[in-house]
C-alpha cells in the first residue's frame, strides 16, 4: 500500500486524526475525538452504527485461517463495505486482492494503493474504461481484473483499451451464468465462445480464469439451495477444465488458472469445489459479508452451510460486527415504540433490524428478543411485542441488522468500539 496516503478528510489509512465534524451523521457538533470516550454515555449521536472490534478482528482472522489452511486465494469484495481502513486491515491479513463492483469503487482502491483491483462485474461504457486506463497509467505496479460474458463485451473491452493504449494488459475472467439470474454466459459453450474471443486481443486482454456468483441459488429449504449452488460451481469447473486443456484459447498465457466465486453464502459448497479442483487450479474467494456477519441473513446462511458441511470442511465461525443503537422516543400506544431510526439509517431489502436488548438510564438492562421492528418509515421504527412496557423515553435500544451490504452505505463514518462500548476508532466509508 501506499504510505502516507490520506483519506479526504485527514482520516489515515492507517488510523483517525482530525477531521469529523457535526456534518457526519452521528458526529456531534463541537465533537472532538478522545479515545476511550463511552459511546453509550453520549460521546456520539444515536442514531448510530457501530462496529465492534473484538468481531472485526476475529471475523478477519478466522477467515483468513481458513483460506490459508484450503490453499484458498481471498479477494474480499469492498464494495460491502468501502471502507478504506478495512481493506488496509483484509489486505494486512493476506487478500490476494481487493474486489469491488464499479470503476469508481476501483478508483478508491487504487488510491489507497491496493496493488490488485478485481471487478467482479463487466465494465460498460467508455468513460468507465478511460478512467481505469488514467488509474493504471498512474499506478505503474498496479493490476486490474474484471469479468466478461459475451463476445461481444469482449469485443468492446479489446478495442477500447487498444485505443487507450495503457501498455499493460487488462486482465479478464470469463463469467459463468445461470438462466433466471443476473449476468453471466448462459452455457459452457457460450463461455467458451467468450475465452476464445478474448484470444483476439491477446495484446491488450489476459484470460486469467473463470467466475460466477453462486449467492442468488434459492429453493425452497436449505437442502435445495446447497444443491442449486453446488451444480452452478460444476458448471464453472466444466468451463475451466474446458479450458484448461485448450491452450491456445488462452492466448499462450503460463499463468495458473484461477477458478473464483463468491464464498460467502454457501461456504459447504465452495469447500467441496475448490478441492476438488485443486490442484490443477488456483481457487479465488470473493466473499464480502465474513468481515462484519450480521444477525440475520448471513448469520441463517452460515448455520445452514454448517449443517451442510462435510466436517473435514472446518468452516469458519463469524461474528456479527454491526450494531445500530437508537432512543425510544415515542410510546403512543399499548405494545408499540418508537424509535429513532429509520431507512437512511439501516438495510431493509433482506430483513429489517433485530432488536437485542434495551439500556435505561440506569442502566438496566431490558430483554427484547421477543420484540421486533414491524415497519420502518425514513425516520421512524417501529417496535412491537411483549416486553416494551419496561421502556421509557430515551432509552437506548440495540439492534442486530441483515445484509452488511445495504448497512454501511447509509453512514459516512462508523465508530469502532471495544467491548464496553469505549471509542477506539473511527473510520470513513466512500460510497
Amino acid at each position: 500500500m501506499r504510505s502516507g496516503w490520506k483519506e479526504g478528510d485527514a482520516l489515515k489509512a492507517g488510523g483517525y486524526s482530525a477531521g469529523f465534524s457535526g456534518l457526519d451523521k452521528g458526529i456531534p457538533s463541537g465533537f472532538e475525538f478522545a479515545s476511550g470516550a463511552g459511546v453509550l454515555e453520549g460521546a456520539l449521536l444515536f442514531p448510530l452504527m457501530l462496529l465492534k472490534e473484538s468481531a472485526l478482528a476475529h471475523n478477519l482472522e478466522a477467515m483468513a485461517r481458513w483460506c490459508a489452511n484450503n490453499g484458498f486465494l481471498l479477494a474480499p469484495h469492498g464494495k460491502t463495505t468501502m471502507t478504506p481502513r478495512l481493506f488496509e486491515r483484509q489486505l494486512g491479513a493476506g487478500a490476494w486482492a481487493i474486489t469491488v463492483a464499479t470503476a469508481s469503487q476501483a478508483a478508491v482502491c487504487a488510491a489507497m494503493g491496493v496493488p490488485r483491483i478485481l471487478i467482479a462485474n463487466q465494465i460498460a461504457g467508455r468513460a468507465n474504461l478511460r478512467s481505469l486506463a488514467a488509474i493504471m497509467r498512474e499506478n505503474p505496479g498496479l493490476e486490474i481484473l474484471c469479468l466478461v460474458d459475451s463476445v461481444e463485451g469482449v469485443e468492446f473491452l479489446g478495442a477500447e483499451w487498444r485505443d487507450a493504449r495503457v501498455g499493460r494488459p487488462l486482465g479478464v475472467f470469463a463469467e459463468v451464468g445461470h438462466r433466471g439470474w443476473r449476468t453471466g454466459a448462459r452455457s459452457a459453450p457460450d463461455a467458451l465462445r467468450v475465452c476464445s474471443e478474448v484470444g483476439n486481443y491477446a495484446d491488450v486482454l489476459t484470460l486469467r480464469g473463470v467466475e460466477g456468483f453462486e449467492g442468488l441459488a434459492r429453493g425452497e429449504d436449505s437442502a435445495q439451495e446447497g444443491r442449486i449452488a453446488r451444480e452452478f460451481l460444476s458448471a464453472i469447473a466444466e468451463v475451466g477444465q474446458a479450458l484448461a486443456d485448450s491452450a491456445p484459447a488462452r492466448g499462450g498465457s503460463r499463468e495458473p488458472l484461477i477458478l473464483s466465486a463468491g464464498g460467502s453464502a454457501f461456504l459447504d459448497a465452495v469447500w467441496e469445489f475448490g478441492r476438488q479442483m485443486q490442484p490443477r487450479f488456483q481457487i479465488l474467494l470473493r466473499s464480502g459479508c465474513y468481515i462484519t456477519h450480521d444477525h440475520g441473513q448471513y448469520a441463517q446462511k452460515n448455520i445452514a452451510a454448517h449443517q451442510r458441511a462435510d466436517s473435514r470442511a472446518d468452516l469458519p465461525e463469524f461474528r456479527p460486527a454491526l450494531e445500530l443503537w437508537s432512543h425510544v422516543q415515542s410510546r403512543p400506544e399499548e405494545g408499540l415504540a418508537i424509535l429513532n431510526f429509520g431507512k437512511r439509517d439501516c438495510p431493509y431489502d433482506a430483513g429489517l433490524p433485530i432488536p437485542l436488548y434495551a439500556l435505561g438510564a440506569s442502566g438496566g438492562r431490558v430483554d427484547l428478543r421477543h420484540a421486533a421492528v414491524a415497519a420502518t418509515n425514513d425516520q421512524h421504527a417501529y417496535l412491537k411485542g411483549s416486553g416494551l412496557d419496561a421502556l421509557r423515553i430515551g432509552d437506548a435500544v440495540c439492534c442486530g441488522v441483515s445484509h452488511p451490504c445495504t448497512a454501511f452505505d447509509k453512514w459516512r463514518v462508523l465508530p469502532v468500539v471495544d467491548d464496553d462500548y469505549r471509542l477506539l476508532e473511527i473510520y470513513r466509508t466512500y460510497f
